[in-house]
């Protein structure tokens, strides 16, 4: 009587498929999940120095808040590429001809008459300074987990370009 054997061809095939299963799971999806994060990184650093040249070619600095208030274009695009964008401000920044001298104004605070062109401190170099918190999120959210992984990772993003108007106001 022949007994009948097992065939040996083909039979790996099934652990091969349940390793590709667990290897796409747990290896290949966390990593493009994760691999997400420094392309929304460069979108949202790349749309906020955007933003703050712009702001920079404004004439005056009420111009440049009223800017910064008015065109929402740069928050729905960074919300469509998965960046929540929170708290934007904007600062100037102005430095005068010694070491030392280096001072930020706000939207509320006045220049005084030292830091404007011609003044006691100048000649000054003048910067607009544009920061936000971005939240960057995966691909795939999730309400618990990592921050990265799962959830959205928060990160400020600073943008400064040098103020194109010199006039007094």
């Amino acid at each position: 009587m022949s007994a009948r054997r097992r065939r040996q061809t083909g039979s790996s095939m099934t652990e091969f498929s349940a390793s590709m299963v667990i290897f796409i799971l747990f290896v290949f999806c966390p990593l493009i999940n994760v691999g997400i994060l420094p392309v929304r990184y460069l979108i949202a650093h790349g749309i906020i120095t955007e933003m703050t040249h712009r702001i920079s070619l404004c004439e005056k600095r009420s111009d440049a808040y009223n800017y910064l208030k008015g065109n929402q274009w740069w928050t729905s695009f960074l919300s469509k590429c998965g960046v929540g964008v929170s708290n934007p401000k904007l600062t100037m920044i102005v430095c005068g001809k010694n070491v030392g001298d280096r001072t930020k104004f706000s939207n509320a605070s006045e220049i005084s008459p030292d830091w404007l062109p011609n003044g006691a401190k100048g000649p000054c170099v003048y910067s607009v300074q544009l920061t936000a918190d971005c939240a960057l999120s995966p691909m795939f959210n999730a309400q618990a987990g990592l921050a990265g992984f799962t959830k959205p990772v928060t990160i400020s993003i600073n943008s400064q370009a040098q103020w194109e108007s010199l006039g007094r106001d």
